[in-house]
């Protein structure tokens, strides 16, 4: 792991089907760029999938519309920062699932198990969701 200056990738992605994939991908190569370990990696890929789909899946973005993600290392952690232009949405308020369906719903609560913090603002009409993982 470089010690110095953090490693960063930041990438500007469709909202549309491929979406997802192009996210995860990204956010493998940087583990491994990174040095990450094993479970910090999964851990990071996890949150990344769950919150790019959310995203395609449930926000209302068209594939016009744009999904930014970078992703920082600093030594003990990284950094996922993602923004949107989609509707203002809070996942730090979003109620945890009373039960999990058969399609998924328990995404967000993964991402806050697995986060050390997490911030959201919005403005200008943008999202951003800043989540920190231990790493």
């Amino acid at each position: 792991m470089n010690s110095g200056n953090p490693i960063t990738v930041s990438l500007t992605l469709a909202a549309d089907a491929a979406a997802v994939g192009a996210a995860l991908a990204a956010a493998r190569g940087f583990a491994d760029t990174a040095g990450l370990a094993p479970g910090p990696a999964r851990r990071l890929a996890i949150i990344v999938e769950e919150l790019v789909a959310n995203l395609v899946d449930h926000a209302g973005l068209g594939a016009d519309d744009s999904i930014d993600l970078a992703l920082i290392r600093h030594p003990g952690h990284v950094v996922l920062v993602l923004g949107d232009a989609a509707a203002p949405f809070d996942p730090r308020l979003a109620p945890p699932p009373t039960d999990v369906p058969p399609h998924g719903g328990a995404g967000l609560a993964l991402v806050r198990a697995f986060a050390e913090s997490i911030d959201y603002g919005c403005s200008d009409g943008r999202n951003r969701l800043e989540v920190r993982i231990a790493g």
